[in-house]
């Protein structure tokens, strides 16, 4: 799961180390580079109806199996076209294989793990911030020397080939479909109280991911940093990342005693603040590499604990139909807050888009520990 999460995420995050050569390329505003990522979680929202259907009922390798067919095709699309909506359209198509794959491997690490799972998951999801970082060591080095699109054939070929190899599994329940059995569990998991107060805070977090991820390294170049500095800024984001997911799984576990919400809580807490002093991260370069790792530990090392606690309050049997349902909840944080990210840049400065991010998360960091406290429980059984 850790393999196919790395190489799932190095097509879904291509846009962020590539967005300097995409704006370039097609001339466009930080609005419409925003926008990029509102598509790819466009994607995976319309996926996520029916996520919980594909991987409960055909197998999460048969699942993700379709995930990667799935990337591949918009890699195709993107390297064939020549306009903003072609591309539009080709990350449309990789968020939406890729929005496969999370609930998939919830799902097995559950049956095969719990209930030693927490720390494990947390290895697992490091595979996001692993694939993002293989994602902007390569890509642009690749699109340096053999223009964008060359970047996008790596991506058709890498996933076509996972597509090919791996084998569809034996359905135990082939002759089950989509019908009024799976709308009524889709619409009870959609009204389940856990589910929403863990949502709608990880609405904030996904937000100021997609933000961070998507204008880290525009961010960087715009304080006079080389653009090879500002990638490996991003290597080290990345990086800070990885061991924030297996850090956090593991307070989780042991300083916390599996207490989901104080982790959460406490995350975007840090992740607030820290966004708020980013803009007194100046052009000192030691001080970006402190700030990098800081950062992605935190803004985007809390995606292992949200996992956790969405696969141990959905039942046995619902853990990928709960696990696309909050992933269609969650999206809108990147859908409608990264464009309004774009615009806050383009109407004042970073300065203000970091300073309205970080403090978004800091008051919902305290909302959530009371509401959260109130309803989040494990019902996994």
């Amino acid at each position: 799961m850790l393999l196919f999460m790395t190489l799932g995420n190095f097509s879904n995050s291509s846009y962020s180390p590539l967005a300097p050569f995409i704006k370039n390329s097609f001339l466009l505003t930080s609005a419409e580079v925003g926008l990029i990522t509102s598509v790819i979680f466009m994607g995976a929202i319309t996926v996520s109806l029916f996520s919980g259907f594909l991987v409960d009922r055909l197998g999460p390798y048969t699942a993700i199996k379709i995930s990667f067919a799935i990337i591949a095709s918009g890699a195709v699309i993107i390297f064939l076209g020549h306009t903003y909506s072609v591309l539009i359209g080709g990350y449309y198509a990789i968020g939406f294989g890729y929005g496969i794959i999370t609930p998939a491997s919830n799902s097995l690490m559950m049956k095969e793990y719990y209930p030693d799972h927490a720390t494990r998951m947390g290895v697992k999801q490091s595979g996001v911030p692993l694939g993002a970082a293989f994602s902007a060591a390569i890509l642009p080095i690749i699109a340096l020397n053999f223009t964008l699109r060359g970047s996008y054939l790596i991506l058709i070929i890498m996933a076509l080939a996972i597509a090919i190899v791996l084998p569809w599994e034996r359905r135990k329940e082939s002759g089950q479909r989509i019908g009024k059995g799976y709308i009524k569990d889709l619409l009870s998991a959609g009204r389940s109280r856990p589910l929403l107060a863990v949502a709608v805070a990880v609405v904030f977090l996904s937000w100021g991911q997609q933000t961070l991820l998507t204008f880290f390294v525009l961010f960087e170049e715009s304080k006079g940093i080389p653009i090879i500095f500002a990638e490996a800024l991003l290597i080290v984001l990345l990086a800070g990342s990885v061991f924030g997911r297996m850090f956090w799984a593991y307070v989780s576990d042991r300083v916390f005693r599996k207490n989901r919400v104080h982790t959460l809580s406490l995350i975007m807490a840090i992740a607030g603040l820290v966004f708020v002093m980013f803009n007194l991260n100046g052009s000192n370069y030691a001080l970006a590499v402190a700030f990098s790792f800081i950062i992605g530990m935190n803004a985007v090392g809390w995606n292992s604990t949200y996992v956790t606690v969405i696969s141990e309050i959905a039942p046995r049997a619902k853990v990928g139909l709960f696990s696309g349902v909050s992933l269609m909840l969650t999206g809108m944080g990147t859908i409608i807050g990264t464009p309004v990210s774009g615009v806050i840049r383009d109407m004042f400065s970073f300065m203000e888009m970091w300073t309205v991010l970080g403090s978004a998360l800091m008051v919902m960091s305290m909302v959530f520990l009371f509401v959260g406290s109130k309803y989040v429980k494990s019902s996994y059984s």
